[in-house]
Protein backbone atom coordinates (compact mmCIF):
# COMPACT_ATOMS: atom_id res chain seq x y z
CA UNK A 1 0.00 0.00 0.00
CA UNK A 2 1.55 3.44 -0.84
CA UNK A 3 1.51 6.47 1.41
CA UNK A 4 -1.58 7.96 0.53
CA UNK A 5 -1.64 12.21 -0.30
CA UNK A 6 -3.29 13.16 3.32
CA UNK A 7 -0.04 11.64 4.81
CA UNK A 8 2.34 12.37 2.40
CA UNK A 9 1.06 16.41 2.70
CA UNK A 10 1.87 16.01 6.74
CA UNK A 11 5.20 14.89 5.77
CA UNK A 12 6.09 17.49 3.41
CA UNK A 13 4.74 20.35 5.84
CA UNK A 14 6.38 18.90 8.74
CA UNK A 15 9.95 19.31 6.05
CA UNK A 16 8.66 22.98 5.64
CA UNK A 17 8.11 23.94 9.30
CA UNK A 18 11.68 22.48 9.97
CA UNK A 19 13.33 24.47 7.22
CA UNK A 20 11.04 27.65 8.49
CA UNK A 21 13.23 27.03 11.95
CA UNK A 22 16.19 26.98 10.40
CA UNK A 23 15.61 30.22 8.30
CA UNK A 24 14.44 31.80 12.19
CA UNK A 25 17.52 30.45 13.59
CA UNK A 26 20.12 31.86 10.90
CA UNK A 27 18.52 34.95 11.09
CA UNK A 28 18.00 35.25 14.69
CA UNK A 29 21.36 36.98 15.22
CA UNK A 30 21.70 36.96 18.48
CA UNK A 31 23.03 33.49 20.15
CA UNK A 32 20.43 34.07 22.92
CA UNK A 33 17.90 34.39 20.48
CA UNK A 34 18.57 31.23 18.51
CA UNK A 35 18.95 29.60 21.61
CA UNK A 36 15.11 30.77 22.63
CA UNK A 37 13.87 30.04 18.98
CA UNK A 38 15.37 26.32 19.23
CA UNK A 39 13.90 25.74 22.47
CA UNK A 40 10.06 26.47 20.99
CA UNK A 41 11.07 24.91 17.98
CA UNK A 42 11.31 21.54 19.96
CA UNK A 43 7.92 19.93 18.74
CA UNK A 44 8.84 20.61 15.28
CA UNK A 45 12.23 18.64 15.51
CA UNK A 46 10.38 15.74 17.00
CA UNK A 47 7.70 16.02 14.62
CA UNK A 48 10.49 15.97 12.06
CA UNK A 49 11.89 12.99 13.14
CA UNK A 50 8.76 11.24 13.53
CA UNK A 51 8.38 12.56 9.43
CA UNK A 52 11.26 11.04 8.36
CA UNK A 53 9.77 7.47 9.77
CA UNK A 54 6.52 7.86 8.84
CA UNK A 55 5.47 3.98 8.75
CA UNK A 56 7.67 2.47 11.38
CA UNK A 57 6.07 2.22 15.38
CA UNK A 58 4.46 5.13 16.85
CA UNK A 59 5.39 7.57 14.78
CA UNK A 60 1.59 8.78 13.95
CA UNK A 61 0.64 9.11 17.35
CA UNK A 62 4.13 10.87 18.51
CA UNK A 63 3.61 13.43 15.35
CA UNK A 64 0.13 13.90 16.23
CA UNK A 65 1.60 14.67 19.70
CA UNK A 66 3.85 17.00 18.66
CA UNK A 67 1.58 19.05 16.08
CA UNK A 68 -0.75 19.22 19.36
CA UNK A 69 2.26 20.96 21.08
CA UNK A 70 2.90 23.26 18.24
CA UNK A 71 -0.85 24.25 18.76
CA UNK A 72 -0.32 25.39 22.19
CA UNK A 73 3.45 27.35 21.48
CA UNK A 74 1.67 28.92 18.53
CA UNK A 75 -1.00 30.39 20.53
CA UNK A 76 1.99 31.54 23.18
CA UNK A 77 3.32 33.05 20.45
CA UNK A 78 0.86 35.14 18.84
CA UNK A 79 -0.11 35.98 22.50
CA UNK A 80 3.48 37.40 23.03
CA UNK A 81 2.68 39.57 19.53
CA UNK A 82 4.72 37.42 17.13
CA UNK A 83 3.07 36.85 13.73
CA UNK A 84 4.94 33.83 13.16
CA UNK A 85 3.16 32.11 16.07
CA UNK A 86 -0.40 32.20 13.03
CA UNK A 87 1.85 30.49 10.28
CA UNK A 88 2.90 27.73 13.18
CA UNK A 89 -1.10 27.27 14.32
CA UNK A 90 -1.92 26.85 11.03
CA UNK A 91 0.40 24.57 10.08
CA UNK A 92 0.23 22.43 12.85
CA UNK A 93 -3.80 22.00 13.07
CA UNK A 94 -3.04 21.04 9.26
CA UNK A 95 -0.92 18.23 10.26
CA UNK A 96 -3.41 17.13 13.27
CA UNK A 97 -6.05 16.82 10.88
CA UNK A 98 -4.29 15.20 8.27
CA UNK A 99 -3.35 12.60 10.39
CA UNK A 100 -6.07 12.05 12.02
CA UNK A 101 -8.13 11.18 8.75
CA UNK A 102 -9.47 7.80 8.57
CA UNK A 103 -7.56 7.09 5.25
CA UNK A 104 -4.11 8.08 7.32
CA UNK A 105 -4.90 5.75 9.98
CA UNK A 106 -5.77 3.02 8.11
CA UNK A 107 -2.15 3.32 6.51
CA UNK A 108 -0.39 3.49 9.84
CA UNK A 109 -1.96 0.19 10.80
CA UNK A 110 -1.54 -1.67 7.83
CA UNK A 111 -0.35 -5.28 8.03
CA UNK A 112 3.50 -5.35 6.81
CA UNK A 113 5.58 -7.53 5.32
Amino acid sequence: MTMPGTVRAAQVLLFVMVGLVALRIALAGDPEKAGEITGASFPVIIGFVCALRFGKSKSRTTTIVAASLMIAIAFHAMGQGQPAGLVDLVIGITIVVLLSLRQSAQWFHRARS
